[in-house]
């Protein structure tokens, strides 16, 4: 009897099959994978598509906008040829380009990526940072403005931007880090000497300083919006990632300047002092 079976065309229907099984597995295990990326404990959902950002703030009928107080161009940075004492290596990134004014914002991401977490300046600021209006002259002529203790006022994202105190960014960063991984510290109130110690354990600290570290001095004073409290803003107002130190001086990814930009101690300690001490860390719940 004729055997109407091909065993050659039976072993190539058999290959193909498994062929297909094996692709259909790796394109699953790369999804997979891809999904693990970017939503693993220490992703945060970075915003990968330039959608337009435009903060429209409705003032008071007649008020006028505060413009910000800028300064010329003055650093006490200093070059060194020694190395030093302890130094970490922390992501940087640029704010002029993206973030004129946001230099909180620019802080805490950076922050973050040493951290471990995926997330760009843009989603923070449009996610997660409270924003409120600059400050303003009402139609009776009164200085009007929101606390920046609960708003960062202004746009961040041009150079009419006036910034925001430390519970902003506390505030905004407790929304985004994973507490089971991660803890926001406001050690706000903390000596500049002693915070060499989260140095020393490759914990960055983001603290409120001056541009360039030049001299600090009152600007505007205006009434908190809904209250009788009065609020006076000093220049020229900055904010930057503290990542190392040597004896007599201070290290940090400064978003107006650059990587391991370094400032004299006793500058940096006269401005650090005479912006309140304002200082926020993010630390391993491990530690």
């Amino acid at each position: 009897m004729k055997n109407d079976k091909n065993p050659k065309k039976a072993d190539t229907l058999t290959l193909y099959g498994i062929t297909i099984i094996m692709l259909m597995v790796v394109v699953w295990l790369s999804v997979i994978d891809v999904m693990f990326y970017f939503f693993g404990k220490k992703s945060t959902p970075v915003a990968t598509v330039e959608e337009e950002v435009e903060y429209v703030f409705v003032l008071p009928e007649n008020a006028k906008e505060l413009d910000v107080e800028q300064i010329d161009e003055v650093s006490f940075e200093e070059p060194v040829d020694f190395p030093p004492t302890k130094l970490i290596d922390v992501p940087f990134i640029y704010q002029k380009d993206k973030y004129p004014t946001g230099c909180e914002a620019v802080s805490a991401v950076m922050a973050m990526r040493h951290a471990g977490y995926r997330i760009s300046g843009k989603y923070f600021i449009t996610h997660f940072l409270d924003i409120a209006p600059a400050p303003f002259v009402d139609e009776s002529g009164k200085s009007m403005g929101y606390d920046p203790r609960e708003y960062f006022l202004g746009n961040p994202f041009s150079d009419g931007g006036w910034g925001c105190m430390a519970p902003v960014i506390e505030k905004a960063l407790n929304k985004c880090v994973d507490p089971s991984e991660d803890t926001v510290v406001n050690i706000t109130g903390t000596p500049l000497i002693e915070l060499r110690s989260y140095i020393d354990r490759d914990v960055p600290v983001i603290i409120w300083g001056t541009q360039g570290m030049a001299e600090v001095r009152p600007s505007r004073t205006w009434t908190i919006v809904d209250t009788e409290e009065t609020f006076t803003w000093t220049a020229p107002n900055h904010c930057l990632l503290l990542v190392g130190y040597d004896d007599s001086g201070y290290y940090f990814n400064d978003p107006l300047k650059h990587k391991k930009c370094r400032y004299p101690a006793d500058i940096v300690e006269n401005r650090y002092n005479l912006k309140g001490r304002q200082a926020i860390i993010i630390e391993s719940v491990a530690k």
